[in-house]
């Protein structure tokens, strides 16, 4: 009889704590783990796990090893806040693996994917002839995001209004980033067509003078220059 109070006394206080670090973390949704979520996820758990059902581990020991492992990804996730560079390598960073029709076999491989998977995925969102797709993103949660091409896009209340003069000589690919937390993405500028002086022109009439001040800033599909600032009034 103690011993069975004993264990639900453990497994409260278990929960308890895991509900605790399930708050200060934030984590999001299983749906939108990524690996290194995913891995964390399930130390924090057996961690749990063996405090309730090992007595020799110890509450004590437990909630030591849950402190400690909580301030880990909280660093990490500071550090991946923080650094671009860091968030690539923890979370690993879009992968094309479908570009104007065509299947780029060598980054499917990167992620381990093989034709079939990705026929599957295009086929979850309805898509059945990979010629209707513009570009395919792998995620870094595994998701397939997809920009099919413009003759296969469904009409939108904007396609029936006047159509705005392009403001910038973009990609008509996929969103590109050209600015990310105050650094410019050299590739993204490459990749959207635009040179650096196009660059400060554009977000000059935004009304930025220094990009040190741009969280992001990136060239959307239809050519315009999405910008969001650090203090945004």
């Amino acid at each position: 009889m103690v011993h069975d109070i004993a264990i639900i006394l453990r497994t409260l206080l278990m929960l308890l704590s895991l509900l605790l670090i399930a708050r200060i973390l934030g984590r999001r949704t299983l749906s939108e783990l990524t690996f290194y979520d995913f891995v964390i996820g399930l130390f924090i758990g057996n961690i749990g796990s063996s405090v309730i059902t090992d007595e020799e581990f110890g509450i004590r020991n437990g909630l030591i090893v849950l402190t400690v492992a909580t301030l880990w990804i909280l660093a990490i996730s500071m550090l991946a806040l923080k650094s671009v560079p860091a968030r690539k390598l923890i979370e690993a960073e879009p992968l094309t693996v479908l570009r104007r029709g065509k299947i780029l076999e060598n980054n499917l491989k990167k992620r381990y994917y093989n034709v079939n998977d990705l026929l599957e995925m295009l086929r979850e969102q309805g898509i059945f002839d990979p010629n209707e797709v513009e570009m395919a993103l792998i995620e870094s949660d595994g998701h397939l995001s997809v920009l099919k091409k413009p003759e296969y896009q469904s009409p939108s209340a904007k396609d029936f209004a006047i159509q705005k003069q392009n403001l910038t000589p973009a990609s008509t690919l996929a969103g590109t980033e050209v600015i990310i937390n105050g650094k410019i993405i050299d590739q993204g500028l490459v990749q959207s067509g635009l040179t650096l002086d196009q660059l400060e022109c554009q977000l000059s009439k935004a009304g930025v003078t220094d990009w040190q001040e741009v969280t992001l800033a990136m060239v959307t599909p239809d050519g315009q220059l999405y910008v969001d600032k650090r203090n945004d009034t």
